[in-house]
């Protein structure tokens, strides 16, 4: 009788570890660039930064309010703004690459732009 429950019990540990690893594996951070439908404005595209901070698969996700997004040209200039309440800065920028760097966070990535683009980061915050 003690061996059938002590044997139950292992299996459902083993069980609830193999769907804990499945889980951990998929959170990750990820970003994601689209298309944005916004005009030219005096020659400049829009860029948004979007930052959600990811807390795993049962703590949730929330935009990132005050992070600082900073935006670097070839050319040496630099231009740097907040993140909203909804997680989003946003920048004016005539066509180039870029590399953005959200200073929060300690993440960065190169961006081309040659049309008006929303960036979407969603970083894992246990993770990363």
């Amino acid at each position: 009788m003690k061996k059938t429950i002590l044997l139950g019990a292992a299996i459902v540990v083993l069980v609830i570890t193999i769907a804990g690893v499945a889980l951990a594996s998929s959170y990750k951070t990820t970003l994601t660039i689209t298309s944005l439908n916004a005009p030219l404005i005096d020659g400049k595209y829009t860029l948004e930064v979007k930052v959600i901070m990811n807390y795993g698969p049962f703590g949730g996700s929330q935009p990132l309010n005050d992070g600082i997004v900073q935006v670097y040209g070839q050319d040496g200039t630099f231009y740097r703004n907040f993140t909203m309440s909804n997680g989003v800065a946003t920048f004016y920028l005539p066509p180039g690459t870029y590399t953005v760097y959200v200073a929060s966070l300690h993440y960065t990535f190169t961006i081309d732009l040659s049309q008006s683009r929303l960036a979407t980061l969603s970083y894992a915050y246990l993770v990363s």
